[in-house]
């Protein structure tokens, strides 16, 4: 028999949120050090080439928040804004290809952090007092 939900909720968040911030990470490293290729990648989607690093930045960023727990609902609407932007210029264009479904279900995941907030484990829960920690 499953435990009634509300027991596992803490470790579904803290799952999520990693994973979600890992898939940032790795996507944004590259983009926010290697200016080259980030330029010319979102140049080659007809993006201005200025906008890779700046968006492997933010990833970088606020995927190194989200992973801590920092902001979470901040950084999931700034990651989810990125997402529909991907979504909109690259994946969709391009047909139902893996990009495609797995930007849909890192959009997925933001809407729920933006929702639920961090979990318990977070630096922002155990930072601030009860009453302010909700997410």
């Amino acid at each position: 028999m499953i435990p009634p939900s509300d027991s596992w909720n803490a470790y579904v968040l803290l799952a999520l949120r990693v994973l979600v911030a890992l898939v940032f990470l790795w996507h944004g490293v590259p983009k926010a050090f290697d200016l080259e290729m980030a330029m010319a990648k979102f140049e080659g989607f007809g993006l201005p080439g200025a906008l890779g690093p700046v968006i492997g930045w933010l990833e970088v960023v606020a995927g190194g928040l989200l992973l801590l727990g920092l902001w979470t609902r901040w950084m999931s609407l700034l990651l989810a804004a990125i997402m529909v932007g991907a979504l909109a210029t690259v994946q969709i264009p391009g047909g139902v290809t893996a990009g495609l479904e797995r930007d849909l279900l890192m959009l997925v995941g933001l809407a729920v952090l933006v929702v639920q907030g961090p979990g318990a484990w977070s630096i922002h829960r155990a930072t601030l007092p009860p009453a302010i920690a909700t997410g």
